[in-house]
């Protein structure tokens, strides 16, 4: 049976018909209005439940009556498909509408809801053959889901927090940072690559004198008020600077530990790396995060397999989309 898939991002919304192999056709890709914009949420929910609609009806000829809609969304999702905060949409507005409610209302097809980190996980599975395995996000935040084969369910988040370790306390031996969701110490605002430019620009006026002995200084010139992933730390820890891994290992520590922590407790036979800050690194963040989990590993039954445990996942731009296809098909 075929479904119609959306992924609702921060900033653009992708749209296709799915078959009953999850492959994609139809496929639109349109922004989002959002709150950035100055429109109130009564007028984000509106615009978007408009564009979702039309979408569905412009293609329902192409797809069976009975055919479902899964909508990859950015923010958590309680079971079954009910959304609790959207703050790329919305802000911080903590009133949220029974979205699914609405679209099966206006469409007449059943809704189903996933977070964004979940389709990944389903898009990821393809090419993962171990049966139990977790998705880590490193962007501008962090996030997980694990994906576990043997359950009908495939990636555990019937929980709304499942999944949520960037918002674990953990302490800051560079002093306390606040996390985008007003908490501290959050390992999100430590270790994402929000973290990592925060902790550069605080280390490099902390310590002139060893961001004078930097790439980033000597070549490419730049004031510590001023550094940024893009043009400077990325480029200066291709090209080995220590001073620019080391920031990079300091700030993925938290990550690290607890990474290693939810590994051994839930005895994880793979760590699957996404989002744009890690990719944008590659083994160079691999090896960071390695180390990391090494220097704080001491039991020989873990820490031989660190070394294969970690690998870089490769999801591009229409991963949710199929991975909202493919958990379309789970829901037969």
């Amino acid at each position: 049976m075929h479904s119609i898939v959306f992924d609702i991002g921060g900033t653009h919304l992708r749209s296709a018909v799915s078959d009953g192999e999850a492959k994609l056709d139809k496929v639109e890709k349109e922004r989002i209005p959002s709150f950035i914009e100055g429109l109130s949420s009564g007028e984000v929910w509106q615009g978007l439940i408009e564009k979702l609609t039309t979408y569905a009806l412009k293609v329902e000829d192409e797809v069976e009556k009975g055919a479902p809609i899964v909508l990859s969304f950015p923010g958590p999702v309680e079971h079954p498909s009910r959304i609790l905060s959207a703050p790329t949409l919305v802000g911080n507005e903590r009133s949220m509408p029974d979205l699914a409610a609405l679209i099966t209302r206006a469409t007449g097809r059943r809704t189903y809801i996933i977070n964004d980190l979940s389709a990944a996980a389903w898009y990821l599975q393809r090419n993962i053959s171990d049966d139990r395995f977790i998705v880590v996000t490193v962007s501008s935040g962090i996030g997980s889901k694990i994906f576990d084969r043997t359950r009908l369910s495939g990636v555990l988040d019937n929980l709304p927090f499942a999944g949520e370790i960037g918002h674990i306390t953990m302490e800051s031996a560079d002093g306390d940072v606040r996390c985008d969701c007003g908490g501290m110490n959050h390992i999100g605002a430590i270790s994402s690559g929000r973290g990592v430019e925060r902790l550069a620009r605080s280390m490099a006026i902390s310590h002139p004198e060893c961001f004078r002995a930097s790439v980033i200084a000597r070549q490419f010139k730049a004031a510590a008020e001023e550094l940024t992933n893009e043009a400077h730390i990325v480029p200066a820890a291709r090209l080995g600077d220590p001073w620019a891994l080391d920031i990079i290992a300091r700030a993925t520590a938290p990550l690290a530990r607890a990474l290693l922590a939810v590994t051994v407790a839930s005895g994880l036979e793979r760590v699957v790396v996404i989002g744009g800050f890690a990719l944008s690194l590659g083994d160079i963040y691999l090896k960071a995060l390695k180390n990391e989990m090494l220097k704080i590993s001491d039991y020989d039954m873990i820490s031989d397999r660190i070394e294969g445990l970690l690998v870089m996942g490769k999801a591009g731009e229409e991963a949710c989309l199929e991975g909202a296809a493919l958990y379309a098909l789970s829901i037969r």
